[in-house]
């Protein structure tokens, strides 16, 4: 690191020249990078429901993806349009199948108002949201003066629309976080020059990042979430660490000393924290790729990513700037207010029992906050278009069939039975009766469709050939059949979930251990998606806290100074996703996204450890210096207090800018983390964190510093 920072402030037009050929060589990469990424990515591909499905493909031939075009006709027969809208449906790319209400009368309402027509695809997914925009033209263009209102949806649509909102709301977010930014920065320099150096580094930071995405589709798929990952955790890291850095080398100058050293200084100081703090950060979220979905690991590559770029630019390209500009820095700067508490003594810390007290009543005050918690109900959309805007098409297609057809039957819950082709069929088809009886009999059922007793499956009756054929058949060396359930609520509904938990319960017990018994559907793909993230938290959990005690640990050379932070962090995770519990749960009746959590957890144990890291040094340092441990407390606290909250208002205006996200997930974690933040700055680390170190006493420092011979030995290169 440190061979960087001195080639840095020795050649600095050379480091600035470079960064700006790499800003130019990334802009066009970050424009191809929205083409780029993949919708979708809730699911898991290794789970029961993804594999009975693979089984049905093969099997049955089935359509493995399908769009719904709606029609409504609110004044008039909407049959009468039904073959205009086949056309139109046949005419698109890539459909090998168009089925309607003719096929299958439950597709119309009672009424004939409203239904649907079912488009199947034999292509790869990205080639069906491409095809979403332009049906949906011909289609309005179709029926715009019949009066026949016109939706697209299904899976393929959601994961299309979703995919643009989340571009949408990226964008819109930047826009008002960039002048929130302005202002606090603003605020906190008193400078515009100083203020629009880390506004810089953050639009770098982002397009470094997007260019990095897009080169990075070529290895993996990434989801469209990538980019609001980017977006959240890129303008929160690169804007802290600017600040950090640039707050300790102005401070420098003040106290006298001239550029060089002032910038020699703060590198040595501020600029090995920010390391730390944004390794932290890199460690927390790398743990987001023990689930391997793909939503995760998507936002676990853009908070890395992004990361990884402002810790170059804040070792790089900032001490370059910083440099180049010289006494600049301060370059229409209001007067500096003088920092009244250079003269004044400091105050000695509170009684041990006092301290001990408001330790406990803040501690209980957090375990409050956090109690919502043990009622939060998680759950992956499915089946289900609220995680988008209520007047996005696909949503809105979905809702009007809701409303008006029978909508569970478009999602059942299937029973996949398969068996060695060699084996009698006979057991396969005790297999499958016995099944049916254990799906009969599962709570909330509203019907079942199996073999008929009376039908032997191998030599049915012509007229049941074709009925048949759908539920028993033999592909390669495996014989498959299947039972399917129309759930007697909505797909996601707790009942629908409840469904198949019964199903996975009971079903192994029915049948003989030789017959592969799986449940799928869209209900079982939530099932799975959901406990794939349940299964693997306490892994990721784990995982973060303990890389990241050995990583304070090191930097702090101290156990006490780790343990401490993973108390502290857990207050702010648990208190801030109770709030989130009871803000979108309890009070506006939102159903808690099942990524939310690990999300919080691993952005905010990451980027909370930036407060933690730099106080610490602070602190370390004063202590370095002079030995008297309550002393060093309150001096670094009195020094860091408002750099503290000026980091935490920015990361607030970052965070709060996505409250206006469209896509729920993206919004609730916005809340969350701005939660978090404000908790983590005001009370943990202004309040909680310096009566816990008063109370532990000189020992939380551990060995290293007992000689007090020079300051932050633990923040110089091993």
């Amino acid at each position: 690191m440190q061979p960087l920072v001195r080639f840095s402030i020795a050649r600095p037009k050379t480091v600035v020249a470079i960064w700006i050929v790499l800003v130019a060589i990334c802009i066009p990469l970050m424009g191809a990078l929205t083409g780029a990424l993949k919708a979708g990515g809730f699911d898991n591909p290794r789970g029961e429901a993804a594999a009975a499905q693979r089984t049905l493909d093969r099997a049955f031939a089935e359509v493995p993806d399908t769009l719904q075009v709606v029609l409504t006709h609110p004044g008039g027969d909407v049959t009468t349009s039904v073959d205009r809208a086949f056309t139109v449906a046949q005419a698109t790319p890539h459909v090998v199948q168009v089925q309607d209400y003719r096929q299958n009368p439950g597709w119309l309402s009672p009424d004939k108002h409203t239904t649907f027509l079912q488009l199947g695809f034999r292509t790869d997914k990205s080639a069906i949201q491409h095809e979403v925009p332009g049906l949906r033209e011909r289609l309005t263009a179709t029926f715009a003066a019949a009066g026949v209102q016109t939706h697209v949806t299904g899976a393929q649509a959601l994961d299309h629309d979703l995919s643009v909102q989340a571009e949408e709301d990226a964008v819109t977010a930047e826009l008002i976080a960039f002048p929130l930014l302005v202002v606090v920065l603003f605020l906190v320099f008193r400078s515009v020059t100083a203020m629009l150096l880390p506004v810089v580094l953050a639009g770098v930071a982002l397009v470094v990042a997007s260019a990095i995405g897009y080169l990075l589709t070529y290895a993996t798929d990434l989801s469209t979430l990538f980019t609001n990952a980017v977006s959240i955790i890129g303008l929160a890291v690169a804007v802290d660490y600017s600040l950090f850095i640039i707050k300790r080398y102005r401070d420098e100058l003040a106290a006298g000393d001239t550029f060089t050293p002032a910038l020699r200084t703060a590198m040595r100081t501020a600029g090995h924290a920010v390391v730390f703090s944004g390794l932290a950060v890199v460690v927390a979220l790398l743990a987001l790729f023990i689930p391997r979905i793909m939503v995760f690991s998507s936002m676990a590559i853009a908070g890395v990513v992004v990361t990884l770029v402002a810790l170059s630019m804040s070792l790089t390209l900032l001490p370059a700037a910083l440099q180049l500009l010289g006494k600049r820095i301060d370059w229409l700067s209001l007067k500096r207010r003088t920092a009244a508490h250079s003269a004044n003594p400091v105050r000695p810390p509170r009684r041990p029992a006092v301290l001990a007290l408001t330790l406990v009543a803040l501690i209980v005050g957090f375990g409050a906050l956090a109690w919502p918690v043990t009622d939060i109900r998680l759950q992956s959309p499915v089946a289900s278009a609220t995680i988008l805007p209520a007047d996005t098409d696909s949503r809105q297609g979905i809702e009007r069939m809701q409303a008006a057809l029978e909508f569970r039957t478009l999602f059942p819950v299937q029973v996949v039975l398969s068996a060695p082709a060699a084996a009698p069929a006979g057991e396969l088809l005790a297999a499958a009766r016995s099944a049916a009886e254990v799906v009969r009999a599962a709570p909330h059922v509203a019907e079942v469709t199996d073999i008929p007793a009376s039908i032997d499956p191998d030599a049915p009756p012509v007229e049941a050939r074709e009925a048949v054929g759908q539920l028993w058949t033999t592909t390669g060396n495996t014989r498959v059949t299947r039972i399917i359930a129309i759930p007697a609520a909505d797909p996601d509904s707790d009942a629908a979930h409840d469904l198949v938990h019964a199903l996975r319960d009971r079903l192994p017990e029915a049948v003989s251990s030789d017959i592969t018994v799986q449940v799928t559907g869209a209900t079982a793909t939530g099932v799975d998606f959901d406990e794939v993230l349940t299964d693997t938290l306490p892994w990721v959990l784990g995982t973060v806290v303990l890389i990241t005690v050995v990583l304070l640990a090191r930097a702090f050379r101290s156990w006490l100074l780790p343990l401490l932070a993973l108390g502290l962090n857990a207050l702010v995770v648990g208190a801030s996703l109770g709030l989130l519990t009871l803000i979108s749960q309890d009070g506006l009746d939102q159903r808690i996204d099942s990524t939310t959590p690990a999300l919080v957890f691993a952005i905010m144990f990451g980027l909370s450890m930036d407060y933690m890291v730099i106080m610490i040094s602070r602190m370390r340092e004063h202590y370095a210096l002079h030995g008297d441990h309550h002393r060093a407390v309150s001096e670094g606290l009195r020094e860091t207090a408002g750099l503290v909250n000026g980091a935490a208002l920015i990361m607030v205006a970052v965070f709060a800018s996505f409250l206006i996200a469209k896509v729920s997930v993206v919004q609730q974690l916005g809340l969350s983390l701005a939660i978090a933040v404000v908790l983590d700055a005001v009370v943990i680390r202004l309040i909680v964190m310096p009566a816990a170190l008063h109370l532990i006493g000189p020992r939380v420092w551990g060995r290293a510093d007992t000689r007090h011979q020079e300051p932050a030995p633990d923040l110089q290169p091993a």
